[in-house]
């Protein structure tokens, strides 16, 4: 009898313990609601601003760019997409800081500048792979000097 009361106690705790658990992970998440337009930017597949493709559109990735810059918390949300998002999505973030916190843009770009990773861009209808830092000498010389569309 008293193997099945100690049995029946571990069960109770194990699930009490579990209950807790998953309960104050939805609490936590629920603090941080979901962006989707941030998530799939730090995502992106390639970077690059402009008529994209055989249609001539502009890509999933700069309006996205565009929708994030245009908000109030435009320079968190950049400099947190530095952070954490990808390769391409760390060129979003750089053109965006370039105009609003130049100070932010150098320091994060320095540390891009001398390595030898490779970014997918897209310009017109061609996708190619270019050193990150000729992208960012390409930043630097305000090819990518934008204004949010009105």
């Amino acid at each position: 009898m008293r193997r099945a009361a100690r049995s029946n106690d571990v069960k109770h705790t194990k699930f009490w313990t579990v209950a807790v658990l998953l309960l104050t992970l939805g609490i936590a998440r629920a603090e941080e609601p979901f962006d989707s337009t941030f998530d799939r930017l730090a995502r992106v597949g390639w970077f690059g601003f402009g008529p994209t493709g055989i249609a001539g559109v502009i890509s999933q990735g700069e309006r996205d760019y565009y929708f994030i810059f245009s908000r109030s918390s435009a320079q968190e949300d950049f400099e947190r997409l530095y952070q954490v998002g990808n390769l391409q999505a760390k060129c979003y973030a750089l053109v965006a800081l370039r105009m609003l916190s130049p100070g932010k843009y150098k320091q994060l770009s320095q540390t891009l500048r001398t390595g030898k990773d490779k970014v997918i861009t897209v310009s017109g209808c061609f996708i190619s792979h270019e050193a990150v830092a000729d992208v960012i000498k390409q930043i630097d010389e305000g090819k990518y000097l934008l204004q949010p569309l009105r």
